[in-house]
């Protein structure tokens, strides 16, 4: 009998004791040194992987200023974020069906609105058209007749097929980036629409070699903003805070001298 009840008060104790190591663990867990929350929510983002300066693959890994944002943001915020990389024409209906949490390189547009939330804007910047150096356009009214390419499902797409039917020419849709350069060069498209970002990187990046310019002036003024499922309001509140953070603290502006220069 004795041995039964010293079991029994053996059990009792170890009980108690791992009820109060578990709870000692979960509070670790949840608050570090200086009393702030330390968990992390994982997060998986939509992102392109041949879209410089914003997003793109160098040495086997993503980099790129929207990358570097979103990595700002998700340390201010303590998210885990994971990258996916998709097709453009993919980001919202990966939202929607949650394959995803957040899209990024996305251009605020009322349409997209409809079926997506918008974070706030992180940069701004406009629509151009880009021909090959020696091309015989010099101006919108050039076009007649001319293909113009642009990518697959996004709003460069909307604007070649403006611009197409306004002056008489073709737009075409590819679904990478590099490929728009590409058909361009090899005379297959005559010009091409892209964010003024990239085309600016790309002029940047070929130096002496450079193979494109640019017609006119921006055919757009854009906003660029993280979107979200809709309805997912505490994403949305969690990215604008970690936006308004690293804008705050410097590290937004010391991001984007790094891609965009001073």
């Amino acid at each position: 009998m004795f041995k039964l009840k010293k079991q029994l008060m053996l059990t009792a104790l170890i009980g108690l004791l791992s009820i109060i190591m578990m709870g000692c663990s979960g509070e670790i867990s949840k608050s570090s040194a200086d009393g702030k929350k330390d968990e992390t929510s994982k997060v998986s983002i939509a992102a392109l992987n041949n879209y410089p300066p914003l997003m793109f693959k160098k040495e086997g890994k993503l980099v790129g200023f929207e990358h570097d944002i979103l990595e700002a943001i998700a340390k201010e915020e303590h998210l885990d974020i994971v990258y996916k990389e998709m097709k453009f024409d993919g980001f919202i209906p990966g939202l929607q069906s949650n394959q995803v949490d957040v899209a990024s390189s996305l251009l605020i547009r009322e349409e997209r609105k409809e079926v997506v939330d918008f974070a706030d804007v992180f940069l701004k910047s406009g629509l151009v058209l880009v021909v090959a150096k020696d091309s015989p356009i010099q101006s919108l009214e050039d076009l007649k007749g001319k293909t113009i390419v642009a990518t697959q499902g996004s709003t460069t797409l909307e604007k070649a097929k403006e611009l197409a039917a306004k002056y008489g020419g073709e737009a075409k849709p590819l679904k990478e980036t590099d490929a728009l350069y590409m058909d361009v060069e090899n005379g297959n498209s005559d010009a091409l629409v892209l964010n003024s970002p990239t085309v600016d990187y790309r002029l940047k990046v070929d130096g002496d070699n450079v193979k494109f310019r640019i017609v006119g002036e921006h055919l757009t003024v854009d906003e660029h903003a993280f979107a979200v499922k809709k309805g997912n309001t505490e994403l949305v509140e969690k990215i604008n805070s970690g936006l308004k953070t690293i804008k705050e603290n410097g590290e937004f502006d010391k991001i984007h001298a790094e891609w965009f220069g001073e």
